[in-house]
């Protein structure tokens, strides 16, 4: 296959999976390993644990975008609290709106109680933002499957997500990004602004997908 006809092939890709309204940068194309986007979030998730929101940012951030629930779960708490970003409810309940298209109780009591305690004029906005980012960061977009996986050790159950491989899947910006913070990938325009892409390599991965995460 030429490099021309595979030019042409990834840029019609992105025409047809990206979403209406976005604007577009330079794009570029990120190969890794799933285990490696895994590895994110856990080194993410241990440092929010000890207090080290910066580093939990940087790590969990890139996760979200490619669309892994538990990242973009404990991202949206972090805008919810204000922990190394400026606080945003709105960004907040987007990344937590986001997550929950898988069932999680924890979650979506977090959700409810927040959403519950605005007004109707604010609840139509974050439904409609809620809209934008899963149209950007969603399951479906970011081809992330998640399952219900038996706990080693224990009775219970937790979701176990994957991003399948060999697939493009457009990389967006975020939006509301700590000040003096430089992302791995920039994007000038708008929010949302179309980055690039990124394929997963279908190789042996280190730990063989994701392992189940609880909160």
């Amino acid at each position: 296959m030429n490099n021309h006809f595979t030019l042409v092939i990834t840029l019609l890709f992105t025409l047809l999976t990206a979403p209406l309204g976005f604007s577009q940068s330079n794009t570029i194309t990120k190969t890794m390993l799933f285990s490696e986007i895994q590895d994110k979030f856990v080194e993410g998730a241990d440092a929010h644990k000890k207090g080290d929101f910066s580093s939990a940012y940087d790590n969990l951030s890139f996760a979200a975008q490619s669309g892994m629930k538990e990242a973009q779960y404990l991202l949206g708490f972090m805008y919810l609290k204000g922990e190394y970003v400026q606080r945003s409810i709105p960004v907040g309940m987007a990344w937590l709106g986001t997550a929950l298209e898988i069932e999680n109780k924890d979650w979506s009591a977090l959700y409810s109680r927040v959403y519950h305690s605005l007004n109707e004029q604010q609840q139509v906005f974050i439904d409609r933002k809620v809209s934008q980012y899963i149209d950007i960061y969603g399951m479906d977009i970011q081809n992330v499957d998640c399952q219900l996986t038996s706990v080693i050790g224990s009775r219970k159950l937790a979701q176990r997500c994957t991003k399948q491989a060999d697939r493009l899947t457009p990389l967006f910006s975020m939006e509301d990004i700590p000040e003096g913070y430089s992302p791995e990938f920039s994007c000038e325009a708008t929010f949302p602004c179309l980055i690039g892409n990124l394929r997963i390599y279908d190789g042996v991965e280190s730990h063989n997908g994701a392992l189940p995460f609880q909160f």
